[in-house]
């Protein structure tokens, strides 16, 4: 049942190009390549107008370590706030903005105030060496 066939490497054959490894049916297989992938056809080309994105400030997921204080502090302000605000404008309280509505608060500070700032002086108090 078993021939001993002796075996073609054909991708062999088509790599070497030598005049010598005829592959059946190559020159036949490359026109029919040629023929059926065309240039597309510059006037057939259709430019869409980009679609007008909203404008956004750019942000960046970022992971900071709080102290469980800190963090529960951050819910409860987070409730309190939408307390204080019509329907309209509870959606749009979120931790996010809460903490980056105080950073740059405090940046602020800090660039105006520099070393007695409200911020280098907390710092200073949770470390004693300073």
């Amino acid at each position: 049942m078993a021939e001993n066939k002796k075996k073609q490497d054909v991708l062999k054959a088509i790599l070497s190009d030598s005049g010598d490894n005829f592959v059946p049916g190559l020159e036949e297989l490359e026109k029919l390549i040629h023929r059926s992938v065309k240039p597309p056809e510059p006037a057939s080309v259709i430019v869409r107008p980009k679609a007008k994105k909203k404008r956004r400030s750019k942000k960046r997921k970022t992971t900071y370590y709080l102290t469980e204080q800190v963090f529960e502090n951050l819910g409860d302000a987070k409730e309190i706030i939408r307390k204080m605000l019509p329907d309209i404008q509870k959606s749009k309280i979120s931790k996010t903005r809460i903490v980056d509505s105080a950073l740059k608060m405090i940046l602020k500070e800090f660039e105006t105030s520099g070393s007695k700032s409200a911020l280098v002086k907390q710092i200073q108090k949770r470390d004693p060496k300073v």
